[in-house]
């Protein structure tokens, strides 16, 4: 009997979720958990990982035999080759891990390892607003920022497998510290951390208090999800938030345009949720910062999957594979 489904794992800084498709790119189920990475080692997060993956298949009764293979999507840095997770700035801890031999030897079926923000790309590329273009940027805004290129209609990894880490250019050389451990990249400017950061500094001053009247008057409580909440309310604090993180954005932006001069730009989770009051910004930044022609043959859009980009982008690494190589 050939094998009907993927099963695949995306790990995250803040939850990890365990998404199960069928080979012909249909979503079928997922279940998700906190990560937790302070509090726990990598083999303890995996370990309970794996057994919500096992209780996924029971509850879909879908035997192991029906599988064609695993594909891991995780945040960088990744060594592709010898199938490590390396220590990612949001995985404190996660040193050196050996990803791919522990999922082989769970479940003896064939793994494949990607970056988050490549898998991303791929998923929009194939399944989303990307579907058709050769030349493509992806963005995935959430924790952190990463970037994932399609270039002449492949995924390009570059030398080390660590090309496409758009997050971590810097845009402010004295500005706030990243996690990687340098000051002023695009992550720490505007991820969703950075945008809770922000509104807790502004608060500080006194300015309007409607995002935190949203955590509950605690400052300390307040989310990027409160900030955009408040902003699609109309709360000039908050769209003025977005629209200061929309400007980092839009300038880091200008800098991969203008050297790689794409079709088309796709921004994944925060800006899918933020809509216009982050995009319009973003549009704004690259339309002053880049060659008018670059600016004008490329479209800026959120991502076309919307919410279930993450789900989508946790198998299009496999689904790629199986069908490329079919193909």
């Amino acid at each position: 009997m050939p094998a009907n489904y993927v099963l695949g794992f995306d790990i995250g800084g803040t939850k990890s979720a365990v998404i199960l498709a069928t080979t012909d790119s249909t979503l079928r189920a997922r279940m998700q958990m906190p990560t937790r990475p302070q509090m726990r080692d990598a083999e303890t997060v995996l370990s309970e990982l794996t057994d919500l993956a096992r209780a996924l298949l029971e509850e879909e009764n879908i035997s192991q035999d029906d599988l064609a293979g695993i594909s891991v999507v995780c945040g960088g840095p990744l060594d592709l080759e010898k199938g490590l997770i390396c220590s990612p700035p949001n995985l404190p801890g996660w040193d050196n891990v050996p990803i791919v031999s522990f999922m082989q030897e769970r479940f003896h079926l064939p793994v494949v390892l990607e970056n988050d923000a490549n898998a991303g790309a791929l998923a929009e590329w194939l399944f989303g607003a990307g579907k058709g273009a050769s030349h493509l940027i992806y963005l995935t805004m959430g924790t952190g920022i990463g970037g994932g290129l399609i270039l002449d209609g492949k995924l390009y990894h570059g030398k080390q497998g660590l090309a496409g880490e758009i997050g971590h250019q810097t845009i402010l050389p004295n500005g706030p510290l990243c996690a990687c451990g340098k000051q002023g990249c695009l992550e720490a400017l505007a991820s969703g951390p950075a945008i809770a950061r922000l509104a807790r500094e502004s608060l500080m001053y006194g300015r309007h208090k409607r995002v935190l009247s949203m955590a509950d008057g605690k400052p300390a409580n307040i989310t990027a999800e409160h900030v955009i909440a408040a902003a699609k309310e109309g709360d000039n604090f908050a769209q003025g938030l977005l629209e200061e993180v929309g400007t980092y954005l839009g300038i880091g932006l200008a800098n991969v345009l203008q050297i790689l001069n794409p079709e088309c730009v796709i921004l994944g989770t925060i800006a899918v949720h933020a809509g216009e009051c982050l995009l319009e910004p973003v549009r704004k930044a690259v339309a002053e910062r880049c060659w008018a022609r670059i600016a004008a043959g490329c479209r800026i859009l959120p991502a076309g999957l919307g919410t279930q980009v993450q789900d989508y982008a946790a198998v299009a690494p496999l689904l790629y594979r199986l069908h490329h190589e079919e193909g």
